[in-house]
């Protein structure tokens, strides 16, 4: 915003030359008086310049891979839980007082018995679409465990807080996907899709965690294919049955039917799909759906995932979580404005606004355990990390996994959140033979990922950068690299990775560079999206010596060229 300062009446001369007449003092004391004047109205319009800029929020509102979002209010805070799949620990809980501002307070799932993932499908298997919802004191979770070794399909957990601790799993002997509960009437409606295009709903009984009666089909689909993911709400005298279908790619939508009794039958809403960007194709949001709603006092609002597609229809990120205002006509349905689009830019809820403070972009691993943006692949193993090993360092013991097993390599990374964004480490690692092997990962799952490691290769310590997509090794490059503590480094923008090694106090040195779009689901399939992360394996033995991970750097818009020599 430009600014002019006001001009003081009258030019310095004759300001000077009027001393004469009204006194030195006075003169001082007015041109004083006019220069605070200027101030005062300068700070002013920048305090309204900004007002303005605090009046709206960009989507998505929860970046990087969080897809499936369901939410809930307990008085002036509200909770939110997304899917996570073959990571661990499942089911992340964020929180919020604006509806815009989201920090992550904890897991759902944090132990293995709650959350087994051993031998889950990569970036299909684990945890599918969670719905979170309170009663009486209780929060409640239920999800659907997919091939997860001790998984028996759908459960729910239960807790006094949302950050725990959590119950163990009460399985309901279903493995129907994306279960969702009512509580209404001194009921629990559980409600979910048979895959068959309709949906069935039985009441739960919370003291054997089983079902009172058999389910039942309350309805179904309208019209388009893979009906999923239901919420039923009892809102005045309806009950309204949103659900997403189209898929989970670019035909995704929402769609809401509403009935005087939660067992149907069900009308559908006018306006349908209630969310959609299927006919958009130019929106720089696509695959709009599997939606929620809150009621706040700003009104209805609906959290939704999407995806970002870049260079194309390509999107690595993942499916992210959006935000959006929902109005009722004067029937009583549910719409969004301008045809159902989920803007970039929408006014702010009307509540008061609440900003956490920053996570810093150093983590030092001087904390007893490690940061809630921390996650494995399935179910980790004890002895493969320590922060207590070596006080000060991540220590990864890599061990004779990889990421070719449905297991737990020693890996620990974070979602991307963003396109443009850098991340680096300082590590300490000497491989003894050619099979070890440690650093930095770019992971989409377990077949597609990019490697910027220290091994060994012909007798000599080297960094060496990988291409691994499909299952397949596509490109290898060697650069040899002085004994002891390296920076290994990567920067990312909308299109291409960019790898570099460093000797501290030496200018870094530029390794390989690869496209994002072969790590995209329009590339590789799945559900999931990229995670940068600290890696070590022996390849079938475990390695010699550990890897020492001093810290890791991770920074959302870093200046560019970004210089690693800072």
């Amino acid at each position: 915003m430009f600014v002019q300062l006001l001009p003081i009446k009258g030019s310095l001369k004759n300001n000077l030359s009027f001393k004469n007449k009204i006194g030195k003092s006075e003169t001082t004391q007015r041109i004083i008086f006019m220069v605070k004047k200027s101030i005062q109205i300068l700070l002013l319009l920048f305090s309204i310049g900004g007002l303005q800029a605090q009046t709206t929020y960009q989507n998505p509102i929860i970046r990087g891979m969080n897809p499936d979002p369901s939410i809930c209010r307990v008085g002036n805070d509200y909770y939110l839980v997304t899917s996570t799949f073959e990571y661990f620990p499942g089911l992340p809980i964020y929180q919020s007082k604006d509806l815009v501002n989201w920090k992550m307070i904890g897991y759902v799932l944090s132990s293995p018995t709650q959350d087994p993932l051993i031998g889950c499908e990569s970036s299909v298997g684990g945890l599918y679409a969670p719905t979170i919802r309170y009663s009486d004191g209780t929060f409640y979770v239920v999800c659907t465990n997919y091939g997860g070794q001790g998984s028996q399909g759908s459960f729910y957990v239960t807790s006094k807080s949302p950050i725990g601790p959590w119950s163990e799993p009460h399985w309901v002997n279903s493995w129907a996907c994306d279960p969702s509960l009512l509580f209404a009437n001194d009921s629990i409606y559980y409600t979910f899709p048979d895959d068959k295009g309709h949906f069935q709903m039985a009441t739960l009984n919370l003291n054997t965690g089983k079902f009172n009666n058999a389910p039942k089909i309350i309805g179904h689909g309208l019209g388009a294919s893979s009906p999923e993911g239901p919420h039923l709400y009892k809102i005045k005298d309806y009950y309204y049955l949103m659900s997403a279908e189209g898929g989970t790619g670019y035909e995704h939508r929402e769609v809401i039917q509403r009935s005087k009794s939660p067992w149907g039958p069900f009308e559908a809403n006018p306006h349908n799909p209630i969310v959609s960007h299927m006919n958009n194709p130019d929106n720089p949001f696509q695959a709009i759906g599997h939606a929620d709603i809150v009621e706040t006092p700003d009104g209805w609002w609906l959290v939704c995932l999407g995806i970002r597609p870049k260079g194309g229809n390509y999107h690595h990120l993942g499916r992210e979580t959006f935000l959006t205002p929902i109005t009722w006509d004067e029937n009583g349905w549910p719409k969004v404005e301008n045809k159902s689009i989920v803007k970039v830019e929408l006014p702010l809820p009307k509540l008061p606004q609440h900003k956490w403070e920053k996570d810093s972009i150093r983590d030092n691993f001087n904390q007893p355990s490690l940061a809630l943006s921390w996650n494995f692949i399935r179910n980790p193993h004890s002895e493969d990390w320590s922060l207590t090993a070596h006080p000060g360092f991540l220590r990864l013991n890599g061990s004779s996994k990889n990421f070719k097993l449905k297991d737990s390599p020693t890996f620990v990374g974070r979602r991307q959140t963003a396109f443009s964004v850098s991340a680096s480490t300082k590590i300490s690692f000497s491989p003894q033979k050619p099979n070890e092997e440690a650093g930095l990962v770019v992971r989409a799952d377990d077949k597609n990922h990019y490697d910027l490691l220290i091994t060994m290769d012909k007798g000599k310590r080297v960094a060496m950068f990988r291409q691994i997509l499909k299952g397949d090794v596509v490109g290898v490059h060697y650069k040899e690299i002085p004994e002891g503590d390296v920076l290994l480094c990567l920067t990312a923008t909308e299109k291409a990775y960019t790898f570099w090694i460093q000797k501290e106090g030496q200018p870094s040195m530029l390794l390989d560079s690869a496209e994002t779009k072969y790590l995209a689901t329009e590339t590789i399939g799945g559900f999931t999206g990229t995670y940068i992360g600290m890696y070590a394996s022996g390849n079938g033995f475990a390695n010699t010596n550990p890897a020492d991970f001093d810290w890791f750097d991770y920074e959302i818009d870093p200046e560019k060229p970004y210089d690693w020599s800072k």
